[in-house]
C-alpha cells in the first residue's frame, strides 16, 4: 500500500506506479473528488442494470450495457480531469487523447454478496473508476491487489491479467469501467507507406 503525506484531492500531483518484472508496466492512478458526480453515477447504474448483459461475460454481477456510458456528461468530465491532471505523467495515453484513442465500452457494475469477476485481460487501456468500497481487485501477475475506495481510479496498459474474487460483502459495490483503443491513424500510414514507396 503506498500512502502520501497530503491526500488533499485538490493538488495537482499525477500517480502513477510502474512495476518491472518480465515486463515493465505503468499504472496511472488518483481520485475523481467530485462526490456528486459519484453519487449519480451510482444512481444511473441502479437504474440501468441490464438483465440480458449481467452475469453473460467475465463480470458475474449486475451490469449495464456496454456503451451505456460512453456520451454521459459524467464520463466526459472525468476523462477530461484525468487527461489535466496525467497528461504530463502519462503522455502515451493522455497527450491528444480523444485524437490518439476511443472509449470502446463504458459500463457501470453492480457487485453483490456472491457475485465475482473472472481473472481475464484486455487488449486495450483499461480504466477503473470506483464508486463504493468492496472487494479488491487482484492482479496475480504483479503479485499485488487494489483495495477500492470511493472516488479512486485507476489507469492499466493492455494485458493485465485481473479478476474480482467471490463478495463476502453484505454492502454492494459499484464500479464505472471503461475501455480504450488507440484510433488509427490512416493518413500518418499512407504518408509513411508513401515516402517508403516513393520512387
Amino acid at each position: 500500500m503506498i500512502e502520501f503525506l497530503d491526500n488533499d484531492p485538490i493538488l495537482t500531483h499525477s500517480h502513477s506506479l510502474t512495476v518491472t518484472y518480465p515486463r515493465r508496466i505503468s499504472i496511472t492512478y488518483g481520485n475523481y473528488p467530485f462526490i456528486e458526480d459519484i453519487h449519480n453515477l451510482i444512481i444511473e447504474i441502479k437504474n440501468n442494470i441490464s438483465e440480458k448483459e449481467s452475469y453473460a461475460s467475465n463480470v458475474k454481477a449486475g451490469k449495464t450495457k456496454w456503451e451505456h456510458f460512453i456520451n454521459n456528461n459524467i464520463t466526459t468530465k472525468f476523462i477530461n480531469f484525468c487527461i489535466n491532471k496525467h497528461v504530463l505523467s502519462n503522455s502515451d495515453l493522455f497527450k491528444y487523447f480523444y485524437e490518439r484513442h476511443t472509449i470502446v465500452n463504458a459500463w457501470g457494475n453492480e457487485l453483490k454478496k456472491g457475485d465475482y469477476v473472472v481473472q481475464h485481460i484486455h487488449d486495450c487501456y483499461h480504466c477503473i473508476l470506483y464508486l463504493t468500497e468492496g472487494e479488491p481487485l487482484i492482479l496475480p501477475e504483479l503479485n499485488m491487489k487494489i483495495i477500492p475506495k470511493a472516488g479512486d481510479y485507476y489507469f492499466f496498459p493492455p494485458y493485465i491479467l485481473h479478476g474480482v474474487n467471490k463478495s463476502t460483502d453484505d454492502k454492494n459495490r459499484y464500479n464505472l469501467v471503461m475501455n480504450i483503443k488507440e484510433t488509427p491513424n490512416w493518413d500518418k500510414k499512407k504518408y509513411i507507406y508513401e515516402m517508403q514507396n516513393k520512387k
